[in-house]
């Protein structure tokens, strides 16, 4: 009776350990991801660069979409194909469908300064399906 107890014990702590180390981190990214939703919405573009950024750099495909789009139409940065091209494959490679999407549709149509590349169009395409 007494080692049940220990291990109901135990079960519990962990379950509470991991609610509590890890839900302020999602809850910190997903407000994080949501307020450069809202700044961009209200065309405040610096600031959702800003609130984006530092998620996108922990591989937040989200946000790495929305940074290559702000570098992409020079929205609140300066305007980089370049910089947009690596955020886009960045998003993409996390399995980010628009960003597989558009990385598809750019290497079809020489997009963003990439030479035509029906090889690379097809694997993108590919990578929407699965």
């Amino acid at each position: 009776m007494h080692k049940r107890i220990v291990i109901s014990a135990v079960v519990l702590l962990t379950m509470l350990v991991f609610t509590v180390v890890f839900t302020p981190a999602h809850s910190q990214e997903k407000n994080g991801y949501n307020a450069g939703l809202l700044a961009s919405e209200a065309g405040d573009y610096a600031a959702a660069v800003v609130a984006w950024q530092p998620l996108a750099s922990q591989g937040n495909a989200a946000a790495q979409f929305n940074l290559a789009l702000m570098y992409h139409r020079g929205l609140g940065v300066p305007s980089d194909e370049q910089k947009a091209v690596q955020w886009y494959q960045k998003s993409a490679t996390n399995g980010y469908i628009k960003a597989q999407e558009f990385l598809a549709a750019a290497y079809r149509e020489g997009w963003f300064g990439l030479e035509k590349n029906s090889q690379k169009a097809e694997y993108w395409s590919q990578q929407v399906e699965k």
